[in-house]
Formats: structure tokens, C-alpha cells, sequence
């Protein structure tokens, strides 16, 4: 079975489509197995207020659950702004098989002279523990070393925080310091992990050879 790395970026030697060349393009589209990307827009504020005003999915965020539609407006129009400036790379996950929201990823502070991000996520609990956001991080992940040419990608978990820190740790990322930080009223502990483009080449490759793709 082919991976999201067939899918999700272009190979060489295979002639890109528009789309591929420009990371930022609102006609970006990344498949994988069971979930597609592309860019969030403005459009997406019902059904992301499905899942943003879950208190459990905003748990370990520094934000309130979604009140109303029009609460998450803002967000959603500062994605679409900081895409156009190429400062960050905001994705809606899509289910592949119905094309429904079920949550969003985003390639955050960039530094694109520095060639460093840092890499975020947000899914609605009933698709918690279905592989299907570590399946969403990892094509993310691989747009920022493939088409972005980043060399380092950070991010940022609570401690208690075991499914996102499951995440990152199947994409590879390992942790590296911590910080604490104010959220919800409590100090919390953030565990920060890294992963460099060498790293993720190398098990790209890994992934690519005949055993990997078995």
C-alpha cells in the first residue's frame, strides 16, 4: 500500500503540478490514505465550532472553547492573512472518505532564512485514537522539509498531555527542554520537541525502500 509520502509530496524525478511548487497556493491539496489537506478558509468557521467548543479538545490550548460561529471568525481570518504572507501554513484534515472537517494542522513561525517552524494540531475527540492525526502531522511535517526546504521543525506539548505528546514522538520528534507557561489560569509544564530535516530524510528514504513500503 502506497504511504502519504507517495501522496502527500512530490517525488523527484516526477514533474510537479502548480499546486506542489507553491506550498501557499489556496489549490494545495495533500492526500494521504484516510485524510486529505488543504488550506483552511474562512468558509470552515461552522465546522470548526464543532469541534473548538469541545472543552476537552481546547484542554491543553491557551484559549476558551468556542461560544459561538463566529468566535472562531478571527482565527480563521488570521489564517487565511498569515498564509498570504507566507508566515505560517494552516491546513484543514479532512476525513478522505466523506470530505468532512474533523480538525486543522498548522506550520507556524516560520523562518524560512533560518529554516524553522513550528508545527501544531487540533482534531475533534471522535477520531481521537484512530492514528488519523499522527497520519495529518506527518504529511505536515513532510511539506515543511519537502516543499518548504525547513531544517528544523519544533513544538510544544503539555506534560499531561499524552495523545499529543504520542504524536510527535510516531512522527519522529524528540523532546528537547521545556518551558512553562500560563493556560486556563494554571502554570503547566511544556515539554518541547524537535526533529531536523536530516532526521525525517532519513526515514523517508527509510519508508521509500522496498521494505518500507511492505
Amino acid at each position: 500500500m502506497l504511504s502519504s509520502l507517495f501522496r502527500g509530496t512530490a517525488l523527484p524525478g516526477r514533474q510537479a503540478a502548480p499546486s506542489e511548487r507553491d506550498p501557499f497556493a489556496e489549490t494545495l491539496r495533500l492526500v494521504g490514505e484516510r485524510v486529505i489537506l488543504r488550506p483552511l478558509m474562512i468558509e470552515d468557521a461552522p465546522a470548526m465550532f464543532a469541534y473548538a467548543r469541545d472543552s476537552e479538545v481546547t484542554r491543553f490550548l491557551p484559549w476558551e472553547p468556542a461560544a459561538t460561529v463566529e468566535s472562531v471568525l478571527p482565527f480563521l481570518q488570521d489564517q487565511v492573512s498569515r498564509r498570504t504572507r507566507q508566515e505560517s501554513l494552516g491546513m484543514a484534515i479532512l476525513l478522505a472518505e466523506t470530505g468532512e472537517m474533523i480538525g486543522s494542522t498548522d506550520l507556524m513561525d516560520l523562518r524560512r532564512i533560518r529554516g524553522e517552524g513550528e508545527i501544531g494540531y487540533l482534531l475533534a475527540q471522535p477520531y481521537w485514537g484512530r492514528g488519523l492525526m499522527t497520519e495529518a502531522a506527518r504529511m505536515t511535517l513532510e511539506c515543511g522539509f519537502g516543499r518548504l526546504k525547513l531544517t528544523r521543525v519544533t513544538a510544544y506539548a503539555d506534560a499531561e498531555n499524552r495523545g499529543s505528546r504520542r504524536v510527535l514522538e510516531k512522527l519522529g520528534m524528540n523532546p528537547w527542554g521545556s518551558e512553562m507557561r500560563v493556560v486556563h489560569g494554571e502554570d503547566r509544564l511544556y515539554i518541547r520537541y524537535q526533529i531536523r530535516r536530516a532526521t525525517w530524510l532519513a526515514e523517508f528514504r527509510q519508508r521509500l525502500s522496498p521494505q518500507g513500503t511492505k
